[in-house]
């Protein structure tokens, strides 16, 4: 097979079809954007990227999607500049168009990357910090299926064998990630891929079984679970 050709990321995409979670994680954060819409489909907060080859196969497939550029070109400037090499920025039609079918792989995954320790080993699912105090799910990692994360898994271990390079980009992602976390003397929550929920020190990098549930809930959703209504924090 030609690792390069856009019908790869067909294939790749039929080893991950598992939802998020087994309700509309979008409904419950919706509410606390002034958009009214999901963080994670509103690109004023999150701007997907498709690999080269994967947005060939989106363009050919589907109208969903297109590439994104902000209205200020000092902002497509700088985001595209941080994308890494090989990757484009895209935006779809909107929450309400979805097609499931063809969500990208960073749509497919999101809010979780594959964590990489220092020697290299994929070892689970860890989240990007920058968005702890808007997404749901960060707070409520426990409504994350098992096959959510057995299709994650085998996901990026497909594409790390047809893409080297994106290991090397997210283990320098979980790097940065040790380094951020260890400034705020903070633990990194982490699924295992075995399904259990760990807590990665930052600094030594040992981990520990904790339970899922009992990740803290953070940003609005912190706020809500100590409010004394019935329901607020679910």
């Amino acid at each position: 097979m030609c690792h390069t050709q856009s019908t790869y990321f067909n294939r790749l995409y039929t080893y991950f079809p598992s939802p998020l979670s087994a309700i509309d994680c979008g409904s419950k954060c919706a509410p606390y954007n002034a958009a009214g819409v999901p963080f994670c489909c509103d690109t004023n907060h999150v701007v997907p990227s498709a690999y080269q080859a994967e947005w060939e196969y989106l363009r050919s497939s589907t109208d969903l999607w297109k590439l994104w550029q902000s209205d200020d070109p000092n902002i497509t400037s700088e985001l595209c500049a941080q994308t890494p090499e090989g990757q484009v920025l895209i935006a779809c039609k909107g929450h309400r168009y979805c097609q499931r079918k063809f969500r990208a792989l960073s749509c497919r995954s999101f809010p979780f990357f594959p964590y990489i320790n220092s020697r290299g080993e994929f070892i689970g699912l860890s989240y990007y910090w920058e968005h702890e105090d808007r997404c749901w799910v960060i707070s409520n990692m426990h409504v994350v299926p098992v096959s959510f994360i057995e299709q994650f898994t085998l996901t990026y271990e497909q594409l790390f064998e047809v893409y080297p390079q994106e290991k090397d980009n997210f283990s320098y992602f979980s790097k940065l990630t040790r380094h951020q976390f260890a400034r705020s003397q903070r633990s990194i929550p982490m699924i295992h891929k075995n399904g259990f929920g760990y807590k990665i020190s930052a600094r030594s990098e040992r981990i520990r079984r904790f339970p899922v549930e009992k990740f803290p809930k953070l940003g609005p959703y912190k706020i809500a679970a100590e409010l004394p209504f019935p329901g607020e924090n679910d």
